[in-house]
């Protein structure tokens, strides 16, 4: 906490905050320090109580442990139902709650063995109790890792994979939802195209999140979203409605925010999936509500980037472009998506010079940008498919067919859907 000034009247400020608090002595810095490290130790331990005091059950469990140690057999007794009570009320059914669960089943057997050791069922819950706590967290971390394998293409595999799979396939436990969400989850990463396990994690989601803690559950969001997202990028639109099912979930929840904050890749791919789903009302309600929820930093060029967008959904052609050339879009993603909505413009408007000039700065603009991913292809795809377009002699069937089939067979191509709408 305590850092000290940075200029050349560290000392004198030091000295005028020692004469604040001790008025009658003699400036020491070595006191000063002392003090302010004591004053860091207070507030450490202060945030540290807070947390634990908002974690539910946590004052409750502690003291059944106390109570145990101090031998106090009825109060013991009474702080044990309590926290059992409390653990039961509150919402959680995840590792958490499964790891608290097993600390005051092992106060309880510790209790209760020394007056009926001959007892086996405090054993035998507290085996089934670690089997659920080891599950959960196993599975939410083959999860994770297998996201990150997929994100940066390693090939590192974590232990226990298959083991993990035979025991749930030996035993029921895929009834307990923390459980059957991450399989289902990790199912769906590995193996994208069986829908089955996307429509079990899907419904495990939304029927149970209030299990889960805020950033598990905000975790198990953004699995789902970027899994649908890759399906769109597939070519598969229907994704869109699953999309949207997870951000309205998210965002009536709270877990898209991040401490009150709202990331501007998130908000852009909100109103993307709104856009496609023709949700247009809610668009228009989403945008100014959530503007000041963004970081600051891209808080002016989301907002009117996205106003530009469902301006150009509702064919307000003008509008769009104006918000559009009025706005500066310094990162690459957001330039070419910008563009982007002007090229649909100019064709939709039959502005072909303007048209031809735009797609030559845009290729130019591709090539210059390296580390742009699979959206490098993307939006080569899709302004040379819009050149061929512009070129196309559209009485010659033949060869408008062979174009659509083109782009109909493009492995990747997101603005699919807009090409082919152009043959009508």
């Amino acid at each position: 906490m305590y850092q000290g000034l940075q200029n050349g009247n560290r000392d004198e400020g030091e000295a005028a905050l020692f004469a604040r608090i001790f008025p009658e002595s003699a400036f020491s810095q070595q006191s000063l320090r002392l003090l302010m490290s004591y004053l860091q130790k207070l507030a450490d331990q202060f945030l540290a109580l807070e947390q634990w005091q908002n974690t539910p059950g946590a004052v409750e469990s502690e003291l059944v442990q106390v109570y145990r140690d101090r031998g106090m057999h009825r109060h013991f007794q009474d702080s044990l139902q309590l926290a059992k009570t409390a653990l039961d009320r509150q919402p959680l059914r995840n590792s958490d709650y499964y790891v608290r669960l097993g600390a005051l089943l092992w106060e309880e057997a510790r209790h209760f063995s020394q007056s009926h050791p001959e007892e086996e069922r405090y054993l035998v819950g507290l085996s089934d109790n670690a089997d659920l706590i080891w599950l959960t967290q196993k599975l939410r971390y083959l999860c994770l890792h297998t996201a990150y394998r997929a994100r940066f293409n390693t090939s590192q595999s974590l232990s226990l994979r298959r083991e993990a799979e035979e025991i749930l396939e030996a035993y029921d436990f895929l009834k307990n939802p923390a459980i059957s969400t991450w399989y289902y989850c990790l199912n769906m990463l590995e193996t994208p195209n069986a829908a089955d396990y996307f429509s079990r994690f899907k419904e495990g989601v939304l029927a149970h999140g209030l299990a889960f803690h805020p950033d598990e559950l905000r975790d198990l969001h953004l699995l789902a979203i970027n899994y649908c997202i890759r399906r769109v990028n597939e070519g598969q639109s229907r994704f869109f409605h699953d999309i949207m099912d997870f951000y309205k979930d998210g965002l009536e929840k709270g877990h898209l925010l991040d401490h009150g904050v709202l990331s501007h890749f998130t908000y852009h791919n909100i109103v993307a999936a709104a856009l496609h789903t023709r949700e247009y009302e809610w668009v228009e309600d989403f945008i100014p509500r959530y503007r000041n929820a963004l970081e600051r930093t891209y808080r002016d060029s989301a907002y009117s980037f996205n106003l530009a967008r469902l301006k150009f959904a509702r064919k307000d052609f003008d509008a769009a472009l104006a918000l559009l050339q009025h706005s500066n879009y310094h990162e690459p993603l957001l330039n070419m998506a910008a563009k982007t909505i002007a090229l649909k413009i100019y064709y939709a408007l039959n502005e072909y010079d303007v048209l031809a000039a735009h797609l030559e700065a845009l290729i130019k603009y591709i090539r210059r940008k390296p580390g742009l991913g699979y959206h490098r292809n993307n939006y080569l795809h899709l302004a040379r498919y819009t050149q061929k377009m512009v070129g196309l002699n559209w009485n010659d069937k033949a060869k408008v067919e062979a174009l659509r089939q083109k782009i109909t067979t493009e492995p990747m191509l997101t603005e699919r859907e807009w090409l082919l709408e152009q043959f009508g």
